[in-house]
């Protein structure tokens, strides 16, 4: 049986806008889609993207043999610095080498290292509040990117006056993660992985010869059985904690204020309403700030009845998972006290997300003093135009 084929629109404004009609239209007519245009196969149901997200016959890492089809793509490969960022990132490494680097690296990232973050957290939140003007501001660039790149940056000891920097090169390393990338995008992450990656570089040096209570000392200290996490080992990890850690948290919340606002749910006392982690999931699985993970094919497989061949190439549909009514009832209404928790949004098996317990903590301390206003919006807000990381340009509102 041959799989659909579909132009995929992800660069179409409305497409971009609003994706999940279009998503709910693709599983109604199949669960699998191929994209002429990536030589992707779609994934859009909840129990297969789980399926592919736990399953060995699926990897993170593109096999040695693998031929590209995709001329459309950027060969991320062709940008040395970039590479550089990414050759040791845990969501692209499977077996062995997987498993090891994780080991060392959640040994430096506890989840009682992250609890320590809470008061910092907590204070850092309020004082940006306290300081916005209420009668308009922008949810983002007053709050929400200010407050998790300071968590960040507290996490990673990073100095303070650094954390623009931080958040620039951010914003510029994550538009590579998109289906397709323009030149200009990809010189410009380029560019912005040459410079972290040097500054990354002398402050190792100095965090190894005046050791902090903090996590790029953790890291590069830390031992098992003799192994330690080499320089570049270090850098990978945090490009994907600023990454995945930052740009998801502050998605997450821009993502969730105006959801709430388009289903007329109050946010002022709703965490005195329904439980605060209840809100987190439902708001992140409603609104997924990431729409899809690419996976290669490791050996010739089935899924819904059709046939992957070995070294194809698949995209699991985080948000159309998470819009899916097979597994959560009435998929399309925000619902606190849903009984299936259970999206898709943090990965799963091997690869679920090293960075969880921090983003639902941020998230939790973020919320619960942001519930404390009605917040209300000023105007419809303009999405960024990317679709694998959903997020706004800006987001004005009051409170």
């Amino acid at each position: 049986m041959d799989i659909p084929q579909i132009s995929f629109p992800n660069t179409d404004k409305e497409f971009i806008n609003n994706p999940y009609p279009y998503l709910k239209e693709l599983r109604e007519k199949s669960p699998l889609h191929l994209d002429v245009e990536s030589g992707l196969v779609l994934i859009t149901h909840f129990d297969d993207v789980k399926n592919v997200q736990k399953s060995k016959n699926f990897s993170s890492s593109e096999p040695e043999n693998y031929e590209k089809k995709e001329a459309t793509i950027v060969d991320k490969k062709d940008y040395e610095f970039f590479w550089k960022t990414e050759e040791f990132n845990l969501l692209n490494l499977e077996g062995t080498i997987h498993s090891e680097l994780r080991g060392l690296v959640a040994k430096a990232f506890s989840n009682r290292q992250v609890q320590e973050l809470r008061p910092f957290m907590e204070r850092k939140s309020k004082e940006l509040l306290e300081k916005v003007n209420r009668d308009s501001f922008d949810l983002l660039a007053d709050y929400a990117q200010p407050y998790s790149i300071s968590v960040i940056g507290e996490l990673l000891g990073v100095p303070e006056e650094d954390y623009d920097k931080f958040l620039y090169w951010s914003h510029a390393i994550v538009k590579m993660y998109d289906l397709k990338v323009s030149d200009e995008s990809a010189l410009e992450a380029e560019n912005a992985a040459k410079e972290f990656y040097i500054y990354m570089n002398n402050l190792i040096d100095s965090k190894n010869a005046d050791p902090q209570n903090d996590m790029i000392s953790r890291l590069s200290q830390v031992s098992e059985n003799d192994q330690k996490l080499t320089r570049d080992q270090i850098i990978c990890t945090v490009i994907l904690l600023l990454n995945a850690g930052h740009e998801a948290t502050v998605n997450t919340i821009g993502n969730s204020i105006v959801a709430l606002n388009q289903n007329d749910i109050e946010t002022k006392d709703l965490h005195k309403k329904f439980e605060i982690k209840d809100i987190i999931e439902e708001l992140i699985r409603w609104d997924s700030p990431l729409q899809f993970f690419q996976r290669w094919v490791v050996e010739d497989t089935e899924l819904s009845g059709y046939e992957l061949p070995r070294n194809s190439k698949v995209a699991i549909l985080l948000g159309s998972a998470n819009r899916d009514n097979l597994a959560f009832s009435e998929a399309e209404k925000v619902d606190f006290e849903r009984e299936n928790l259970s999206h898709t949004s943090f990965g799963g098996g091997v690869h679920f997300c090293l960075g969880a317990h921090l983003a639902r903590l941020e998230l939790e301390v973020s919320f619960q003093n942001l519930f404390n206003y009605d917040i209300q919006l000023l105007a419809n807000p303009e999405r960024t135009g990317a679709f694998g990381i959903r997020g706004f340009k800006n987001i004005l509102v009051k409170i």
